[in-house]
């Protein structure tokens, strides 16, 4: 039931179906995020429970992550259930909206920050060194590198103009390799996705921006450095054009009003194009 929404691919479909699972029975925190994220799925398909099934959910993601941090090392025992949680993760941490219920513009953003850290503390752990072994074992196809249909920059020019951004911000060489970087990724994930000719009802994609970005990024983006909310604002748009995945629902639009709401009028043209294309659909 929930495989069909992580990707359009029936082989992939069919490897998270199966695969996933076997490395799952083998390795309980990996097990227990699969019914984690099942029982997120299933409570919104079930609105009179809802309230019990999140509650289910959060309770074997908290195990799931308690018997996580009790892998002291990731070798080839593990490393593959490491990199699959990790991916199963990051879709839990955005399809959870429960715990970002009535937070002001300010703390949401600080629980996006932390689902962000999450998640890329575990995929360093899972990816680490460990490329080569994925690529030769059954989980191949979901790490294969994928490449646009279209051509890498062939994407909206209102985002491409987010180069000129980093062009006219007064920085240091290390902040500018960053956020060069981290929008690379961005146009990257525009492109692949297909944005914005293609809606997507999964999430295949989604997480791909948030595992890429170079630890300096992270490091202003945490200190609210406004070029780095506005980046971050762009990837709220990507996330729009996933809105109809039951995962993602409104979590882009928000974050661009998160965004909008923490920096200054200075910066109001940047924001323009991501709350005329969060506001207008």
């Amino acid at each position: 039931m929930t495989c069909p929404t992580l990707t359009h691919d029936i082989e992939l479909q069919n490897l998270w179906r199966t695969t996933v699972v076997k490395h799952g029975l083998s390795h309980p925190f990996l097990l227990h995020e699969i019914l984690a994220l099942a029982a997120l799925h299933l409570a919104t398909d079930n609105p009179e429970e809802q309230d019990l099934l999140v509650t289910r959910a959060t309770e074997l993601q908290n195990d799931a992550l308690d018997r996580f941090h009790e892998v002291a090392v990731t070798d080839e025992s593990n490393c593959i259930a490491v990199m699959l949680f990790s991916c199963l993760l990051g879709v839990h941490l955005l399809a959870d909206r429960s715990p970002t219920q009535g937070l002001g513009s300010s703390a949401y953003l600080d629980h996006i920050f932390r689902c962000i850290g999450l998640l890329r503390g575990v995929m360093k752990l899972g990816i680490r060194d460990w490329t080569s072994f994925f690529q030769a074992s059954d989980i191949a196809p979901l790490i294969q590198d994928r490449k646009p249909q279209v051509p890498l920059y062939d994407i909206p020019n209102e985002c491409r103009d987010l180069t000129e951004l980093v062009k006219e911000s007064d920085l240091g060489p290390s902040s500018v390799t960053a956020y060069n970087t981290a929008i690379d990724r961005l146009f990257w994930l525009l492109a692949v996705s297909g944005a914005p000719n293609v809606a997507h009802n999964t999430s295949q994609w989604a997480i791909g921006w948030p595992v890429q970005l170079p630890d300096e990024y992270n490091v202003l983006l945490k200190q609210r450095q406004p070029e780095a909310l506005i980046i971050l604002s762009y990837y709220g748009v990507v996330l729009h054009f996933y809105r109809e995945s039951w995962t993602i629902g409104d979590t882009g639009a928000r974050l661009v009003r998160a965004v909008n709401s923490q920096v200054g009028s200075f910066w109001e043209r940047w924001l323009a194009w991501p709350l005329q294309v969060t506001q207008s659909s």
